[in-house]
């Protein structure tokens, strides 16, 4: 795991837990990374204070106890100046009080920033001058760089420079063909490693995270879109959690089965068990993990309620029975959850924000269910079909009026896709970035609407 999100970053108490519960599912890493942590970006050279030092040694310590290796990021790149001796020095600082405090792998962060001609050779040297300070003082340091490109399979004129002139003891991160990558390959790890001269990449694969424009979302999917072979061509996989710790945990504990055993890996069975592992009996989390596991790896059109949705509008009937079912399990889970995080369970509290959408998405597609009902009773009664199909009108729009967070899909989402050209310049994979009217209510509701308005255009052909 690599807490590399915007946002809030986690408590101390947080990141203990999460370390305990790598070592719980069999992972064996985690690295310090979160951007919204001034003195780890922003203002990277200011010292942590001594409390805060007390809490990095303690982790350190429960990463050691459990056999979780604990690394340090640091993220200077914003307004590093790598000919400056003084920054230099600070860094070689900053870093070093860390690893007094048993933090014996650094990562040193060049992500996010623009990029610059000489970038590459100014960074390799940045980072061996890093590492041989380190190392001088503290033998066995070791020391990864996150590179300005980051994502994409084809070589550039940064990646050529930074591969040529990169200590071959300082490992690279890549996040595969794009920042959130639906799909990751051994032949992309390798198109990637070639790029850099032929190292293995670590992969920071932006898994489940949820930060920037995906905030709206929780992602508690299943963990998909990694080959069988794409072990044997990375040095290692740390996921990008959620800035909901609890949360994060469903698709980490997936992924670890994938880590374990990427062969015959089976990615919903997977799913399953971990979401029984993290609920604990909690049976309201189930049918919310369900309605809310779409995200850059899971397609919204996966979701289980939108297969039952699509079923259902290809004429089979026990679908039909099936939706009510489904969407009243859903109302039921929002309701539990919500009262579960008002006695303060921490999972619940987590959740707790999308209670309301659930309330106003299950209260459409019920309103909807109605209406259909309605619509099958022959001949029709006119003055009820009314009540619900007014009724179905208003629900669904209090819920896109209000729709703050996403459930059952997207409105409208924008993940960070952005990808290599062939010459290795950036761009924006305008398919994979947006989407669009995804929402399985939506549909559903406009499938019902569309039968009454037809009904209604049937009347007025008899009269």
């Amino acid at each position: 795991m690599i807490e590399g999100f915007y946002g809030r970053p986690w408590t101390f108490d947080e990141r203990a837990d999460a370390i305990r519960f790598l070592a719980d599912v069999g992972m064996n890493a985690y690295v310090y990374a979160p951007k919204d942590d001034p003195r780890h970006r922003a203002d990277w050279r200011q010292p942590y204070d001594p409390d805060d030092l007390e809490a990095f040694r303690r982790l350190a310590a429960v990463g050691q106890e459990v056999g979780v290796r604990v690394g340090f990021a640091i993220s200077p790149g914003l307004d590093l100046d790598p000919r400056s001796p003084s920054d230099l020095d600070a860094l070689v600082r900053k870093t070093g009080v860390m690893v007094d405090r048993g933090w014996t792998w650094i990562v040193l962060a060049f992500d996010d920033i623009p990029t610059r001609p000489d970038a590459g050779p100014e960074q390799a040297a940045v980072a061996s001058h890093l590492l041989g300070a380190l190392t001088a003082r503290t033998p066995g340091v070791e020391l990864t760089l996150v590179p300005t490109e980051y994502v994409g399979t084809r070589p550039s004129p940064y990646l050529r420079e930074l591969g040529s002139a990169l200590d071959p003891r300082i490992g690279v991160m890549w996040t595969g063909p794009t920042v959130c990558s639906p799909r990751i390959s051994g032949t992309d790890a390798d198109a990637w490693s070639a790029a850099l001269g032929g190292r293995l990449p670590l992969l920071w694969d932006n898994v489940p995270v949820n930060d920037g424009s995906m905030a709206s979302s929780l992602h508690l999917g299943p963990y998909r879109g990694r080959d069988a072979a794409l072990g044997g061509s990375v040095a290692g996989i740390l996921l990008n959690p959620m800035n909901q710790a609890l949360c994060s945990r469903i698709t980490i504990a997936a992924a670890a089965e994938y880590a374990a055993a990427p062969d015959g890996f089976d990615a919903d069975a997977a799913w399953r068990r971990a979401i029984e592992r993290v609920a604990a009996g909690r049976t309201w989390l189930d049918p919310i993990a369900s309605a809310l596991a779409d995200s850059p790896v899971v397609d919204p059109r996966d979701l289980a309620l939108a297969r039952t949705v699509d079923a259902a509008q290809r004429g089979d009937e026990g679908a039909w029975s099936a939706c009510a079912d489904g969407f009243r399990a859903l109302r039921d889970a929002g309701r539990a959850a919500r009262a579960a995080a008002e006695a303060g369970d921490p999972l619940a509290l987590e959740i707790a924000p999308w209670c309301d959408s659930i309330e106003r998405e299950t209260s459409a597609a019920l309103a909807a269910l109605r209406l259909r009902e309605a619509l099958r009773v022959e001949p029709v009664d006119a003055t009820v079909a009314l009540q619900h199909a007014v009724g179905t009108a208003w629900a669904w729009s209090a819920a896109i009026r209000a729709a703050d967070h996403t459930v059952l899909g997207p409105r409208s989402t924008v993940h960070p896709a952005i990808v290599q050209l062939p010459d290795g310049r950036p761009a924006f994979d305008v398919t994979n970035g947006l989407r669009f009217d995804a929402n399985v209510v939506d549909r559903l509701v406009r499938a019902v609407l569309a039968h009454y308005e037809a009904w209604r255009l049937s009347q007025e052909g008899a009269a």
